[in-house]
């Protein structure tokens, strides 16, 4: 199979739906691989699925760029988007630097959040031929309490600032953003604005396209998932009844 390149992902824009997954080691990244979606992301959601952090932001740069080597030596044929992680782009300079580091291990593209704040880091890293998708909405990095997490864009000053980051991150030079825990009808309202792909999660269903996280997908995770979480299977029972079943047979000399 061809590399997907971002050309293709922008093709796909009002034809047909994008769906990205995330992946974190060469067993996920092969899985991920090997199905039909068209982008995998190396989450920072990595902390909270792998590292057993609470948030994201303690996720660091050496973290993703040990995931990106590792889901990068499957020998991809999607395209490979790496999170920038918390604090890693606080400055052009700064970004530079460690997206290079990411488009070195592997990453076709970085991602990155937040909106009008972040422009002209954006626009340095395009200009030095690093692909950017943006991420606004929710912005998980800048989240300390779990309350936090909620559905953004039914206030007129959150419609407002959001769609104003929307245009600006498209007009910086970003191939497609993320919106996160966006209302469903801003969701449409920007992505009808936009001439690049919106990818969305818990953003309603006129995105084009969505992003899901691998554990939350096979249910493989010890703690409640969160309301926007798609889940097929239940592999955390599964996993722990095979154990089970080892410990079972040895102990009893089976």
């Amino acid at each position: 199979m061809d590399k997907i390149s971002i050309k293709n992902i922008n093709e796909l824009k009002n034809i047909k739906k994008i769906t990205m997954i995330t992946a974190y080691d060469f067993v996920s990244g092969y899985v991920v691989n090997n199905s039909q979606a068209e982008m995998i992301l190396i989450g920072d959601s990595l902390g909270t699925t792998a590292l057993g952090y609470d948030f994201t932001n303690k996720v660091k740069i050496d973290d993703i760029i040990r995931a990106t080597q590792a889901v990068s030596r499957v020998g991809i044929s999607k395209l490979l988007v790496s999170d920038m992680p918390y604090s890693s782009y606080e400055n052009s300079e700064e970004a530079f630097r460690n997206a290079s580091l990411l488009i070195n291990s592997g990453a076709d593209a970085v991602k990155l959040e937040g909106g009008i704040e972040k422009v002209e880091i954006i626009k340095n890293l395009v200009s030095n031929k690093i692909p950017v998708m943006g991420h606004i909405g929710i912005t998980p990095q800048s989240i300390k309490r779990l309350k936090d997490y909620r559905v953004l864009g039914k206030k007129k000053v959150e419609i407002e600032e959001i769609y104003n980051d929307a245009l600006a991150i498209e007009s910086a030079g970003v191939f497609s953003t993320v919106l996160e825990l966006v209302d469903g009808d801003l969701s449409k309202k920007i992505t009808n604005a936009l001439s690049i792909p919106t990818i969305g999660i818990g953003a309603g269903d006129e995105t084009d396209g969505q992003v899901q996280v691998y554990n939350d997908l096979i249910g493989y995770s010890p703690y409640k998932l969160p309301k926007h979480a798609k889940t097929y299977d239940n592999l955390q029972v599964r996993a722990q009844e095979a154990i089970d079943k080892f410990v079972s047979e040895t102990k009893n000399n089976k």
